[in-house]
């Protein structure tokens, strides 16, 4: 007799090396939710697709119990070896990534900026975090005005649709000479707005202080949603 959903899913889990946090958190539900799933408590299929791309396992083995948990794969010792394959368009976005730089400090100008490649990103994770791809860019960070948090030569992605002041959040500003920066938008309790840098040398990275309504006038190119760089 072959084996229960609950324990299909258990073993794309253990193949993954993922705790019933770790999954339900890349899936985007509640460790009780897997827990239930692995018991047989829960006969659900909703998220059974996230949770085949989450573990890197096949969603109709996981669905049905036909055909292979990883296609192409071996199995010996009860450890599976795949042949490394190209990341599918299925599984993967390819966030298109620019030439162009953008300062942690007073604004990089770019005077041509160019596709240079692409970033691929797993479409589960975009779309947890509520992210389309057609909204997305990868640019560079210059500077050191936004250390600890972002460092000169980081990549970002910015979301291009995200462009409505929050906060405490950080953005892609155009500068009047058409520079880019990377800042942090805060507001304080009287109402006015600051740009403001996360580095704390502020004789260096002064705060520019904005009205409450001129905020709505600076253009925002789009929200960082992402760093990556190298490890100190």
């Amino acid at each position: 007799m072959g084996m229960s959903i609950g324990e299909r899913v258990r073993r794309a889990r253990k193949y993954a090396k993922l705790t019933q946090t770790q999954l339900g958190k890349a899936v985007g539900v509640k460790q009780a939710t897997i827990s239930d799933l692995e018991k047989g408590d829960s006969r659900s299929s909703a998220y059974l697709i996230q949770i085949a791309h989450a573990c890197g396992v096949d969603s109709r083995w996981l669905a049905t119990g036909k055909g292979e948990m990883v296609p192409g794969a071996q199995e010996a010792g009860g450890q599976y070896q795949v042949e490394p394959r190209t990341p599918s368009e299925e599984d993967y976005a390819l966030i298109p990534q620019l030439s162009a730089r953008a300062s942690n400090g007073d604004g990089y100008l770019n005077h041509h900026v160019e596709v240079t490649g692409g970033l691929a990103f797993k479409r589960t994770w975009l779309h947890k975090n509520h992210l389309k791809p057609e909204n997305l860019s990868v640019i560079y960070a210059e500077g050191d005005s936004m250390e600890p948090n972002i460092v000169d030569g980081d990549v970002l992605v910015i979301d291009h649709n995200d462009v409505h002041p929050i906060s405490g959040t950080v953005y892609a500003l155009r500068r009047p000479d058409n520079s880019i920066s990377i800042k942090r938008l805060f507001q304080r309790v009287t109402g006015e707005w600051v740009i403001t840098s996360d580095n704390p040398d502020k004789a260096r990275h002064p705060d520019e202080a904005l009205g409450a309504e001129s905020v709505c006038q600076v253009p925002i190119i789009g929200k960082v949603v992402w760093r990556g760089g190298a490890m100190a």
